[in-house]
């Protein structure tokens, strides 16, 4: 696995500059090339925005890299779906830039995906021109599409334009932490600092370490879609990792453990091909 940095002392962030609050100086860090399969650890990385690109040609991937360097964006790169979904996991991406026809799998689809969970920019880079390409691409969630070969400066100018649109989306969304202990819901608390689930009789119903962890995520995101590969990032235990319809299994036992209920409701539902959403309203405590 090779990962390379570029410093440049005398740049800035064009876009902290552009949107304040959006995110902070880059102090010096300013392209960030990435195809392995392990998490980048550089601390710089958590103040710039992270754009993940998806491209099987690699002479086309260097050739975008190569537009956006140098402008204070992260670069993260994926020659494949596989490794796209690796760094989709580890990594809170700021925009997307998805080429339609790959080799293992659908650009498409992947938006589908993507736009469910979260509202990140996405950008289209294909070599597809006709009319319904384009319409398509847009109307499963794309913000933008991209004819190859483009002008260097024509994509800075519109990856730019794509984030005063969506600056502050991220995938995957960020809940908002609980800053309290205790997370209610219908007949349910779930005491986040003992970990412990307790019915409405105070009754303890033991949790495994993941279905804690599972839980948690949900009452942290109630009433918002979030993808198998959200909630397997959100399971601390290594033996999950990898196995995004492991998920599934553990979902279902969760669900069997909150029917204990009075009410009997089912509160996690399936979202086809995408995800749960986790429907009930959350009081904090």
């Amino acid at each position: 696995m090779e990962l390379s940095l570029q410093f440049d002392t005398k740049s800035k962030c064009k876009i902290c500059n552009e949107y304040a609050g959006f995110v902070q100086f880059c102090a010096k860090l300013t392209s960030v090339i990435y195809s392995g399969t392990n998490q980048v650890t550089d601390q710089n990385i958590n103040t710039c925005p992270i754009i993940l690109i998806l491209e099987d040609d690699r002479a086309t991937l260097e050739e975008l890299q190569e537009a956006l360097s140098n402008e204070g964006f992260v670069i993260l790169l994926a020659e494949n779906i596989h490794t796209f979904e690796r760094l989709k996991i580890n990594h809170v991406i700021d925009l997307f830039l998805i080429d339609l026809s790959l080799p293992d799998g659908n650009g498409l689809t992947l938006i589908r995906e993507i736009r469910a969970g979260s509202d990140v920019g996405i950008i289209i880079v294909s070599g597809k021109t006709s009319e319904i390409d384009r319409v398509v691409g847009l109307e499963v969630g794309a913000d933008d599409y991209i004819i190859k070969p483009f002008s260097p400066r024509e994509l800075l100018a519109r990856v730019q334009a794509v984030f005063r649109r969506t600056h502050g989306n991220k995938y995957p969304e960020q809940a908002v932490s609980l800053s309290v202990e205790i997370a209610e819901f219908l007949d349910w608390k779930l005491d986040l600092s003992s970990r412990r689930l307790i019915t409405k009789d105070d009754k303890e119903v033991e949790l495994t370490t993941a279905e804690f962890d599972l839980l948690r995520a949900f009452v942290e995101a109630p009433n918002r879609v979030l993808s198998r590969d959200f909630l397997l990032n959100q399971l601390h235990s290594l033996d999950w990792v990898g196995y995004d319809r492991g998920v599934d299994g553990l979902v279902s036992r969760l669900r069997r453990k909150l029917k204990r209920s009075v009410n009997s409701v089912s509160l996690i539902k399936t979202v086809r091909s995408v995800g749960y959403i986790f429907t009930a309203s959350v009081k904090k405590l």
